[in-house]
Formats: structure tokens, sequence, C-alpha cells
């Protein structure tokens, strides 16, 4: 059995000082703003699960921690209508993957998949924890920024428009959207 645990604090996407992000700092409960998806093997027997706490991180702020075992995924996400990639985003996140059957993986990330107005993704960033024999690879609609370990809770800005540098097939004039996601991914059952 291979477990994953994902903790998530204050996903923002800013524009101006105007947050985009609905129920971004996780004040309210997870079905404010954002939706969960799972798929995979026994997806709702319990080995999906969202926690919102304020004692996950030492602030007094919501956070939210995302708990996916045993086979395939399961994402808290929300899509953002944007008015152009002139925006910043920043994530505040502790992300831990585990597995005790090698060579399966698993892996946890922030996602942030840029969509076209047709809903159609054009590329994607993922800040991330994987286990050994993770497939992940960075390519030119897909950037990987490794978190540096799962210990700690770690902050990332970026500005949208410089990110979508590191994706060269991806035309910054054709992202109309942009789907943020707490997501965890175990590849298979041992």
């Amino acid at each position: 059995m291979k477990t994953l645990a994902v903790l998530a604090l204050i996903l923002a996407a800013v524009a101006t000082a105007r947050e985009l992000v609905y129920n971004g700092d996780f004040e309210l409960p997870a079905d404010s703003g954002w939706q969960t998806h799972a798929w995979g093997e026994f997806p709702d027997t319990g080995n999906c699960r969202l926690w919102r706490r304020h004692t996950h991180h030492e602030d007094r702020d919501f956070e939210m921690m995302l708990h996916k075992m045993l086979n395939k995924g399961f994402r808290l996400f929300q899509k953002v209508e944007i008015p152009d990639v002139r925006l910043g985003f920043s994530v505040s996140c502790r992300l831990t993957s585990k597995t005790e059957s090698e060579p399966y993986y698993a892996a946890a990330c922030i996602s942030l998949e840029y969509l076209d107005d047709r809903d159609t993704m054009l590329g994607e960033t993922r800040i991330y924890s994987a286990t050994s024999g993770c497939n992940w690879t960075s390519n030119s609609r897909l950037h990987l920024i490794r978190a540096p370990d799962s210990l700690n809770w770690h902050d990332y800005r970026f500005h949208i428009d410089d990110e979508l540098a590191n994706l060269p097939d991806v035309d910054p004039d054709s992202v109309a959207a942009i789907t943020i996601a707490l997501f965890g991914y175990v590849d298979q059952n041992g």
C-alpha cells in the first residue's frame, strides 16, 4: 500500500492586488469555490480525504490537507478566468509523498494548468514532491519545480507571464483561464 499526503495553504493569483481565486485562503470550507475529482481504484472508500484546519501550519490561518492513498489520483481544483497573463501567483505549501512499495511512485503537487478559451489545456506548471521512480519530466508544455524537501513549508511566488517562458509551446495570448489544483497521485497498488 502506498500513502500520499499533501498540505497547502493560500493559493492566490492576483492582478493589481485583486485576488482572483475564490476562497484561496481556505477561510471557507473547501466546497466554497473548489471542486474535487478522484479517479482510479477505490476513489470513494476513504482513501481520498480533505482536511481543513488551522493547525497544519504554525500561523492561525486555515490550510487544506489532501491525503491520497491507493491507486491513481485525487485533486482539489478551481478554474479561474483571467484577464491576461500579467498576473502574480503565490502559494505556501508543504508537499509530502511516500510509498511503501517500490518500484511504484507517489507524487504531490500544486498544479497550474493553462487553458485556452475552449478549455483545452495548453501547458502546465507543477510544484511537486515525488518518490523515486516518478516518470514526470519537464518538456515544452510541462514545467516541473521540485520542492526542496517535504518537512518544511515553502513559499513560491512568480509571475505567470514569466513562468510561461518555461513553456515554449504555449502561446501566452491564447491563455484564457488557469486551473489551480492541489493534486495527489499514486502510480499503482503494490
